[in-house]
């Protein structure tokens, strides 16, 4: 009987320092044709996948059973950008709730007729970004390093301009 007390008391004290935290959220749709079924969500830590899920019909997720840490949250779907939320923070014994739109503010606009500021305030190499299947002389401009390839998924938020010195898309 002492024994099975001592396994049992044992068992609970070391469950107690094993405890792992759960992310939870609502995804609030910002497009009426948009659902809920194709929208992935998945938690990662240094790029790495930790945990994976879909939403339900209305948009609820949980992931469940995650160690201690601070994480990147990315909801997906296919032809739509993702939304990231970055330092999604994870306790112990605790559950992180969070509420997110998607698919995100568009954060490309751009004031007309102007090209954007890449970091600094600096406006040279910058150039356009060329989206579809490229033609012959769209190809030429990417050779000169007139135009920047981005692939041919397009969505309704994409960049259109990118910075050759910083290797990055405004």
């Amino acid at each position: 009987m002492k024994i099975l007390l001592v396994l049992i008391l044992s068992f609970f004290s070391l469950s107690a320092f094993c405890q792992n935290g759960q992310v939870t959220g609502q995804i609030a749709l910002q497009e009426s044709s948009m659902e809920f079924k194709y929208l992935k969500v998945v938690l990662q830590k240094s790029e790495s996948t930790i945990k994976v899920t879909i939403p339900d019909s209305s948009g609820y997720f949980a992931l469940k059973d995650v160690p201690a840490g601070s994480y990147t949250l990315v909801i997906s779907q296919l032809g739509f950008r993702d939304a990231v939320t970055d330092s999604v923070g994870v306790s112990d014994g605790t559950t992180t709730t969070l509420n997110l739109p998607y698919p995100p503010p568009c954060k490309f606009t751009y004031e007309k007729g102007q090209k954007p500021k890449c970091i600094g305030g600096h406006i040279d190499g910058i150039i356009p970004i060329a989206y579809g299947l490229p033609t012959k002389k769209t190809m030429k401009k990417a050779e000169k390093g007139l135009v920047h390839l981005a692939g041919c998924i397009v969505t309704d938020c994409d960049p259109q301009y990118y910075c050759k010195i910083h290797n990055r898309e405004l």
